[in-house]
C-alpha cells in the first residue's frame, strides 16, 4: 500500500510540474498578445471548481497550485 501512495505522489508531482509549465506558456502567450499574464476570472473559476469538488481544503490546494505556477513564471 505504501508503494501505491509513493507512486501517486510521484504522479502528482509530475502533473503539478506539467500544469505549471502549461500555465507559464499561456501566460507568455497572453503577454505577447499585449494582455495581462494572469486572468483573475480564470483563477477564480479554478478556485471555485476546487472548492466545489474538495470543499475548503480544495481552496487551499488551488491557491498552492496557482502559487507554484506563478513562481515558475518568475
Amino acid at each position: 500500500m505504501s508503494e501505491d501512495i509513493a507512486a501517486l505522489d510521484r504522479e502528482i508531482i509530475t502533473l503539478v510540474g506539467r500544469r505549471a509549465a502549461i500555465a507559464g506558456e499561456l501566460a507568455g502567450a497572453r503577454a505577447s498578445a499585449g494582455g495581462s499574464r494572469t486572468s483573475l476570472a480564470e483563477e477564480n473559476r479554478m478556485i471555485d471548481h476546487y472548492r466545489h469538488e474538495l470543499g475548503r481544503p480544495g481552496v487551499n490546494l488551488a491557491l498552492v497550485l496557482l502559487s507554484l505556477s506563478s513562481r515558475r513564471q518568475a
